[in-house]
């Protein structure tokens, strides 16, 4: 990849190892490679800025987008292998996101603070939100990470975008006053 005029060096630099690791983890079918991309990924949005001046972990800016696209560009892949790749490494972003990112900054940046590949049996979560062994902070919880997976569910893909914009809202204000009302919950250290 020839140098980009709008990125900085640093982001150039995250640019060209990306492209190295998609090209590699296609050739090889490498799990290593996505998982290495995904953190690229993730250290390159923390590069950019969102409308609101924070680092772009919710991938909304231009000018992040325009660099994943350089990236996969100068990966030298076919569309088709791009794509697909692309919805694999995704899922490893989330990854992560949720594991770097505190449930109250998902919040803000109205991400899910749950995997939606992970599997789900139907009533499984919501026997652990009211089993008697989990303490209540846990059980805010929880609540809370079934309230967003019920929003993001294919059963709510029915509700149009406006009003599903609206119940994300709500549930990362939500979002914030459980992880205030945990933090009063929880037992203070010695």
């Amino acid at each position: 990849m020839g140098a980009h005029p709008d990125l900085t060096t640093r982001q150039a630099a995250l640019v060209r190892t990306g492209a190295d690791l998609a090209k590699t983890a296609v050739l090889r079918n490498s799990l290593d490679a996505k998982q290495e991309l995904a953190r690229v990924l993730f250290e390159l949005r923390g590069t950019f800025q969102d409308e609101k001046g924070r680092p772009d972990y919710a991938a909304k800016s231009q000018a992040y987008r325009s660099a994943v696209a350089a990236l996969y560009e100068a990966s030298g892949l076919s569309r088709e292998d791009s794509k697909r790749l692309q919805g694999s490494v995704r899922h490893q972003v989330g990854i992560v996101l949720r594991r770097e990112l505190s449930t109250e900054q998902l919040a803000e940046y109205d991400l899910s603070p749950q995997d939606r590949n992970a599997p789900r049996r139907k009533g499984a979560d919501a026997d652990r939100v009211t089993s008697a062994s989990a303490s209540l902070p846990d059980q805010v919880a929880q609540l809370h990470t079934l309230a967003t997976a019920l929003v993001d569910s294919p059963e709510a893909s029915t509700l149009d975008a406006d009003t599903a914009d609206k119940v994300r809202a709500v549930l990362a204000d939500t979002a914030a006053a459980c992880d205030r009302l945990r933090t009063r919950l929880e037992p203070e250290g010695p």
